[in-house]
């Protein structure tokens, strides 16, 4: 190829580049939240945002009048319970906890026939200083994360305050009379496992005998504790309210009615409570959070992950919602954007090693009470989730049986044809549907099924009557409106893709904004046939559309990659590299070795350059890419080698366990069986049809390097795929017609 079509590709990619840099000085602002001179908060464990429905808990309802609002994501380092939700908060990241996290006591508690501060330094080798609490369960916590293969550490939120100069005080407990239960000191803990000033001895409770878990707390010895350590001067003051999990862990022996009643009265002392303290409170210098670390059991059984959280003081913007660097949606945040938040409130760098970002107040104001809209909002996200891996596991065995009825037709029974391919239109369909299926109103799974269907089919039916009409090839239809809706949609916040039972899920927490890795090997796929199908379809006008074939993959790229729409590391990677290798397909680029390295050095050059950027930007806007790529210059090399290694692990894990395995590897049995047999049809594609022909090897590329560089690689690969193997089995179906005069259908 001449020299002159390397200069025109490169000068593009540098366009993009310098294009990416403008938009995103321009379309971000940083702004910085008043510094507070304390935070306090409240845990009130073990509680969902539905028993904020009637007036149980008006006062923190309250709250939302005076500040924020948000549903928080609880996932850690294992499962979401109450040992490691509260490590999570502590480290900034989601980490594996211990029961033994339990074991905290004061200083001069007796524990059997030790004090507290005895017990701590024969397991440490530390003295404790006077007044403090000691987490007893350091050494096994320090070696559960140390074996993460990424930076997870015990106490980072209290060491960070301490080495600030800043002091932490943890007040009150859950225990019960058979068990100790005192996680809150994982959350003020520094790393030696210390908190500053404590009053976490069963002194702080009064004892009811006539309760469930023999314990309630005395509220009046709380707010008396976190005055005097106001003035003492501690920074972080974490207040376990305990009661709520003194109940639900002795719910076992009880009757359900004494159970629910009493759960209620819990609910309106800490409410009482909470009112109190924010009468105490000066908000115009301190910050009050009010936080359910971790769901109950019933309702994660219901898919009811998220629960509430609260935000009053400087920074705060009255009747809004919560948001943050790393969900980028209004109304949801992480356990782990807790510990970033109180360090920025302070005037403090974030730690390196902490994955979550500050949250702050959504420029978003919801209409109506702030608690019923994100009601609403979890009810739509828990139909969806509940709906995901049913509905999915439906289409992948109908795209598998589909696929093999392709086949049957092909070897068997050629007549039956006309009959099979409109079922190969269906599968293409489904991810646009579903993609649509958010402007609808939800309910239920059951009807969630039903509009996906009549949705699904109504595009397919559409895509037919295009072709009889207007005699436009339903590939073009099917794919140029897939991708397109995709591209629209990451314009707009992706608002589509994070309801769509194809996108991401925020109670999953994997990913919550930007382009999935799901749409994204739909992107990829139904833009490369799309494209590929239009200049083969429209001969008279191909050069034109070259060009904006290259145009609008220069954009695709662009969308994969800009950190401000979502960056997808393994998308840009595989989006790259499949829409580099068609375009040069379609200018007869031959290719050998220098070509090939050609196209990794732009695949490297663009990665780099997106990453450049998106480090230049403050770590609270970064995505995740910029988050990585800070944390392996921190880390060293030796990060980036366990970030691939969790990768490739998730790969197998997927490939073994999910449900798009088995549709990605009939896809190639497929492909690779269509090469060879029928004799010669490969060939007759190829010469009949060059350029769609050349759409399919880039497809393949796309699937196979998304396998490669994707944590959930397999699904890239196999949402990829829906668009090579059944274009592909339809081609071979309508070259076998006997008679057949079809340009592509």
């Amino acid at each position: 190829m001449k020299d002159s079509f390397w200069q025109k590709l490169f000068a593009s990619l540098l366009v993009l580049f310098v294009v990416t840099l403008s938009f995103g000085k321009v379309s971000f602002a940083v702004e910085q939240s008043q510094k507070a001179s304390r935070v306090i908060m409240v845990i009130v464990d073990k509680i969902t945002i539905d028993d904020y429905e009637d007036n149980t808990l008006e006062h923190i309802k309250s709250l939302t009048q005076k500040g924020s609002v948000g549903l928080l994501n609880n996932n850690t380092g294992a499962g979401i319970y109450s040992e490691h939700t509260y490590p999570s908060i502590g480290g900034g990241a989601h980490l594996v906890g211990t029961d033994e996290g339990n074991y905290a006591f004061a200083e001069r508690e007796k524990i059997v026939d030790a004090f507290g501060s005895e017990e701590y330094q024969s397991r440490t080798g530390w003295q404790a200083p006077a007044g403090s609490a000691v987490q007893l369960g350091l050494g096994k916590l320090a070696r559960l994360n140390n074996e993460l293969r990424y930076p997870a550490i015990p106490g980072a939120l209290g060491q960070a305050i301490r080495d600030a100069g800043y002091q932490t005080a943890v007040i009150g407990n859950a225990d019960t009379r058979e068990k100790h239960r005192r996680l809150a000191t994982t959350i003020t803990m520094d790393q030696k496992g210390i908190t500053d000033f404590s009053a976490i001895d069963r002194a702080i409770l009064t004892e009811k005998k006539t309760r469930l878990g023999s314990f309630r707390t005395d509220f009046t010895k709380v707010l008396q504790r976190m005055e005097e350590y106001r003035k003492a001067g501690a920074s972080l003051i974490v207040i376990e309210t305990g009661d709520m999990t003194r109940i639900f862990e002795s719910r076992g022996v009880a009757l359900d009615k004494a159970y629910n009643q009493q759960r209620r009265t819990a609910l309106v002392e800490i409410d009482r409570f909470v009112d109190s303290l924010t009468k105490q409170m000066d908000f115009d210098q301190e910050i009050l959070l009010v936080v359910t670390p971790t769901p109950t059991s019933e309702a994660l059984k219901e898919s009811k992950n998220l629960t509430p959280i609260f935000a009053v003081g400087p920074g705060f913007e009255p009747g809004t919602l919560l948001t943050s660097g790393t969900t980028k949606r209004d109304g949801i945040i992480m356990n782990t954007d807790i510990a970033p938040t109180i360090l920025k409130s302070f005037g403090l760098q974030p730690v390196a090693e902490m994955s979550g970002r500050p949250f702050v107040s959504s420029a978003v104001l919801p209409q109506g009470d702030s608690i019923d809209y994100l009601k609403n909002v979890n009810d739509r996200l828990i139909t969806t989730y509940q709906g995901r891996a049913p509905l999915q596991s439906a289409y992948v065995l109908v795209q598998i049986i589909v696929l093999f009825m392709g086949l049957f037709g092909i070897f068997f029974k050629r007549h039956m044809a006309e009959h099979i391919k409109p079922f190969l239109l269906v599968i293409m369909a489904v991810p646009l549907a579903e993609l649509l299926m958010p402007l609808l109103p939800v309910q239920s799974v059951a009807l969630l099924a039903i509009q996906l269907i009549i949705t699904t089919l109504l595009i397919a039916g559409i895509a037919i009557l295009m072709q009889r009409k207007f005699n436009l090839d339903p590939f073009i239809f099917i794919c140029i409106a897939t991708a397109g809706t995709i591209l629209i949609d990451v314009v707009n916040a992706s608002y589509l893709q994070k309801q769509s039972l194809l996108g991401y899920d925020p109670i999953v927490g994997a990913r919550f904004y930007g382009i999935g890795n799901e749409y994204m090997g739909v992107l990829i796929g139904s833009l490369i046939i799309g494209t590929t199908a239009a200049i083969q379809s429209w001969s008279n006008c191909r050069k034109p559309l070259i060009v904006i074939t290259g145009i609008a993959y220069l954009f695709t790229i662009y969308a994969l990659a800009a950190p401000f729409l979502g960056t997808n590391v393994g998308g840009t990677i595989a989006g790259t590299a499949a829409l580099v290798v068609t375009f040069l397909l379609l200018y007869n680029v031959r290719f050998g070795l220098r070509t090939v390295i050609m196209v990794a050095g732009i695949v490297a050059m663009a990665v780099l350059a997106f990453i450049a950027f998106d480090l230049s930007r403050p770590p609270e806007l970064r995505s995740h890419m910029g988050t990585t790529a800070s944390l392996i210059l921190h880390s060293g090399p030796g990060q980036a080698l366990d970030i691939m290694q969790r990768k490739w692990a998730m790969n197998m894990k997927l490939l073994r366990y999910t449900v798009w395995s088995r549709v990605l590897l009939a896809s190639l049995a497929v492909l690779a069986l269509l090469f060879y047999r029928p004799r010669g049809v490969m060939q007759n594609i190829r010469i009949k049809y060059p350029y769609l022909y050349k759409g399919f090897i880039g497809v393949v590329v796309g699937a196979l390097v998304a396998f490669a560089v994707n944590d959930s690689g397999v699904v890239a690969a196999a949402t990829t795929m829906i668009f090579g193997a059944p274009p592909l089995v339809y081609l071979v179906l309508s070259e076998q017609k006997y008679g057949d005069k079809h340009k592509i259908s």
